[in-house]
């Protein structure tokens, strides 16, 4: 029997698992409009398993990565996509070339753009922004019981 996360439409089975990293799946995708789509697609297949939160997660996804192309990374140039999920949450980081921080934004409703981040902030538990040497990491996090994901457990993506 499942039994739901609060707040992220998860489903948890009754067993515990005592490993820290359930998932971990990273790549480097090209800085162009047309591979977010490998970004969502690269998402649903690491996160395979999992119940109702996939489709917010690689939403979240999504608005990141199409900041990272829009707004921080050079055209054909790269960043680098992480999905961790550990003991008790689910973390992504989008890592990219750019130095300035994404701010949420007020859009009106008659602009077209503006609202990846407030996606973000209320699908996450949260997010963030990082700076690094060479750019940023622009993050977010899910918590919940990572023993939510023992059936997605996939040859080559499982840390130890």
């Amino acid at each position: 029997m499942a039994l739901p996360i609060a707040s992220t439409g998860l489903k948890a089975p009754q067993h515990r698992t005592k490993a820290t990293v359930e998932v971990s799946a990273a790549r480097d995708f090209t800085s162009r409009p047309e591979y977010v789509r490998e970004v969502r697609a690269f998402t649903r297949d690491a996160l395979a398993g999992l119940d109702h939160a996939v489709g917010d997660i690689v939403l979240c996804v999504s608005e990141l990565a199409t900041n990272a192309v829009r707004h921080s990374t050079p055209h054909d140039g790269t960043f680098h996509l992480d999905i961790r999920v550990g003991r008790d949450k689910l973390r992504v980081e989008c890592h990219d070339s750019g130095s300035k921080k994404p701010t949420l934004q007020t859009p009106s409703d008659a602009d077209e753009g503006g609202r990846g981040l407030l996606l973000v902030q209320a699908l996450a538990s949260r997010w963030g922004v990082s700076s690094r040497p060479l750019g940023k990491c622009v993050w977010f996090e899910i918590d919940g019981d990572p023993s939510v994901l023992q059936g997605c457990r996939r040859a080559g993506r499982a840390d130890s």
